[in-house]
């Protein structure tokens, strides 16, 4: 009788640390060379005017200048008569649910701000603010 050898045991070869050592390097390219920013979002400016047209913002509009003097729809008004005025120049509109708006100076104090919109919404009236700035130099965009 003849004994048949035992078949040389196979090796299996494993691919895991392999694997892993791809998959690491891919994660480095993807870190280093992608970026969740579009390249032109970072590049972009915000646009400004620097004519701008008064008369084309949403009426009616609070002018809140630097030394705290207020217009209410360019006629010069006082503090104590605001909410009143402000009552008065929406109830004109025909529409009792328009915002006020509020246009100030981006460098103005924020006391003086804030506390013309406490007032006015301790009135129950409807605010939006807008900032403007003018810019450092002529042509240059802040």
């Amino acid at each position: 009788m003849k004994i048949i050898p035992l078949p040389a045991p196979r090796r299996h070869n494993d691919f895991t640390l392999a694997m892993i050592n791809i998959v690491f390097l891919l994660l480095l390219f993807f870190l280093t060379t992608g970026s969740l920013i579009n390249p032109e979002e970072k590049q972009s400016t915000i646009p400004f005017t620097r004519n701008l047209p008064l008369e084309r913002l949403p009426r009616p509009l609070l002018l809140m200048e630097g030394d705290g003097s207020l217009f209410l729809d360019g006629r010069a008004i006082s503090r104590d008569g605001l909410v009143e005025a402000a009552r008065a120049a929406i109830d004109a509109t025909g529409r009792p649910e328009t915002p006020l708006s509020l246009l100030a100076q981006r460098d103005m104090a924020a006391s003086g701000l804030l506390n013309i919109a406490e007032t006015l919404r301790a009135a129950g009236l409807g605010l939006q603010i807008v900032t403007l700035r003018e810019p450092a130099e002529a042509g240059a965009v802040p």
